[in-house]
């Protein structure tokens, strides 16, 4: 089996749930383990404190901003000098003196609050996510954005003193929503809301603006290729999350000043909220391309480089296989549009489609789109095993050659998993018309790669066989193409080709009926001209007779410029999708 990309198991799950507690436990309590950062009266404080009022705290604030606006916090800024005779002084004090001191219990609830959310998203992305989400690379990625923000809001709430409020937490489902799905990013929301309401004592209003801003921004973030609307998504997560401080304060207080919230300035927390939804608009419009490259996904810049034709591995294939760079163009395009039509990434599978056979430039001469009309093909001269392995070469080779090229993963990923684990079906039974006089087995006539991961590459897959296919369909009418695509999935189906891939049947009836109406589209005949009424005549047949192609060639009814299917030129498994080969 070829190298391919490492997936995340329950054990990498365990450790990285680990990890993500005992860091976030850390984030907690940082401030306790400093001994600088113990407040004591007469002295200024080191970080911003925050009491929270309530139950079993002493509060001797009896008029001011912080009743009439009844506050879940107590905000004293850092550099703040402590006095007793201060009334927020004097509750900041008495609860500092109150608060129990940092011990093994308070440690390991902390360490098991976080372990538990850590272990059930986990569980989510190993088994509901996407297979993209199941790779090692993409949940280690995740969690460095999970912990990157815990740290950034914890030192907002340590060295400012502006409402909680403003931690921007929209920014981690945006960059899930963009590089994956929107069910995970509202999965990662409720994970990362928890986590960061965790550090403020789970205070359920700013638990509910959290929450809400993250699904919302999520649902309002519709146009996933402009960095630009990022900032709008999570500008009305924001206003939304404005909306619903106001009703949750409304509610629980049963009144609301909002004027005089507005009055504080950057203590508003109605402010707070929605200028939180900018700022984290703002910050995953910033940092988009590197946090892509942290999940592991190619950037869309990364992918239109790749498509300049002027990239040395496609000017190695235009080269020395041309046949084979014709074949992936064909490809692309009709791989594109299955890929728009589910929802897929298209540009990244026009990418893949363009580097899928790089292979085949080792040995060119040993697919039948290479030969030329007075070309012999080399397999007549080869034993079956051999021509098998000289076939299944080029999924070695093609990975081999675009991982020395520097190509990214992903787009790797295309060749070794175009072909899966098929069988090379045509020399399989060449083999054993001829008595298998070596006693192979049929796991030798199989391809070394795996089967395809994503939706991507899967489709890729499917494509390639249709693609071949669609060059021996002779009239190319849509009933004939309908049937030969619905034969092509439906092969791949049974073979259990599709499994691992995340495509459902839905998504293959689409696939189906894009690539039906593309491929007629691509054939379609047209007007006949008064030079072809000549030209008819001197093939001897009425004018109506004579086929022009979109090529701008023509040939009169019932011949054929087709593939040929003779064994002596159909040795790559292309030729043949209703095999289960392709």
């Amino acid at each position: 089996m070829l190298l391919s990309r490492v997936r995340a198991g329950p054990l990498a799950g365990l450790v990285l749930s680990v990890v993500f507690a005992a860091v976030m436990t850390l984030v907690l309590v940082g401030e306790q383990l400093w001994p600088g950062a113990s407040p004591s009266e007469g002295a200024p404080t080191a970080v911003t404190l925050r009491i929270p009022v309530g139950p079993g705290v002493p509060t001797f604030l009896d008029d001011g901003p912080w009743s009439v606006l009844a506050r879940e916090q107590l905000i004293i800024p850092r550099g703040t000098v402590l006095r007793a005779d201060e009334p927020t002084h004097a509750t900041a004090l008495s609860w500092l003196r109150q608060r129990p001191a940092l011990g093994a219990q308070p440690l390991l609830g902390s360490f098991a609050l976080f372990f538990t959310l850590s272990m059930a998203l986990g569980a989510y992305l190993r088994r509901f996510g996407q297979s993209r989400l199941r790779l090692l690379r993409s949940q280690i990625g995740l969690m460095v954005a999970l912990l990157g923000m815990g740290v950034l809001a914890k030192l907002g709430l340590l060295l400012t003193a502006l409402p909680q409020y403003w931690i921007p937490i929209s920014a981690v489902p945006v960059w899930v929503a963009s590089s994956f799905d929107r069910r995970t990013a509202f999965v990662v929301t409720v994970v990362l809301g928890f986590s960061l309401a965790l550090l403020v004592r789970l205070e359920p209003v700013l638990l509910a603006v959290l929450l809400s801003r993250g699904m919302a921004a999520t649902l309002y973030y519709l146009n996933r290729k402009r960095k630009r609307h990022m900032v709008l998504s999570c500008s009305l997560a924001g206003l939304s999350a404005a909306l619903i401080y106001i009703a949750l304060r409304a509610t629980f207080d049963g009144s609301f000043g909002l004027w005089q919230d507005l009055r504080l300035g950057e203590g508003s927390d109605v402010l707070a909220c929605a200028g939180g939804g900018l700022l984290a608009g703002l910050l995953a419009a910033l940092l988009r391309a590197p946090l892509e490259r942290l999940f592991g996904r190619v950037s869309r810049e990364r992918l239109l480089d790749l498509t300049d034709l002027e990239q040395p591995i496609l000017q190695k294939i235009a080269q020395e296989a041309p046949g084979t760079w014709e074949h992936s163009r064909a490809m692309a395009n009709l791989a594109e549009q299955a890929a728009s039509a589910i929802g897929a990434d298209a540009l990244l599978t026009r990418v893949g489609a363009y580097y899928h056979d790089a292979g085949k430039t080792a040995q060119a001469k040993y697919f039948v789109e290479n030969l030329g009309p007075d070309d012999r093909s080399p397999h007549d001269a080869l034993e079956p095993d051999v021509s098998a392995d000289a076939i299944m070469a080029h999924v070695v080779i093609g990975t081999k050659l675009l991982r020395e090229g520097g190509a990214p993963e992903p787009v790797v990923e295309f060749a070794y998993t175009h072909h899966g684990t098929q069988l090379v079906e045509y020399f399989w039974e060449r083999c054993k018309e001829q008595g298998n006089p070596k006693g192979l087995a049929e796991e030798a006539f199989r391809y070394p790669g795996m089967k395809p991961q994503t939706k991507e590459t899967a489709i890729l897959m499917l494509v390639d066989s249709i693609e071949a296919a669609s060059r021996t369909i002779d009239p190319p009418e849509r009933g004939h193409f309908e049937a030969m695509v619905q034969r092509v999935l439906f092969t791949k189906l049974a073979s259990g080709q599709l499994d691992d891939s995340g495509l459902e049947l839905a998504d293959l009836r689409t696939i189906a009926t894009r690539m039906t109406d593309t491929l007629v589209n691509m054939n379609h005949h047209r007007i006949k001209y008064p030079w072809q009424a000549k030209t008819a005549h001197e093939f001897g047949v009425p004018a109506r007779a004579v086929r022009q192609y979109p090529s701008g060639g023509y040939e009169p009814v019932g011949a054929s410029t087709r593939r040929p299917k003779s064994p002596a030129a159909s040795p790559s498994s292309d030729d043949d999708p209703g095999a289960g080969s392709s």
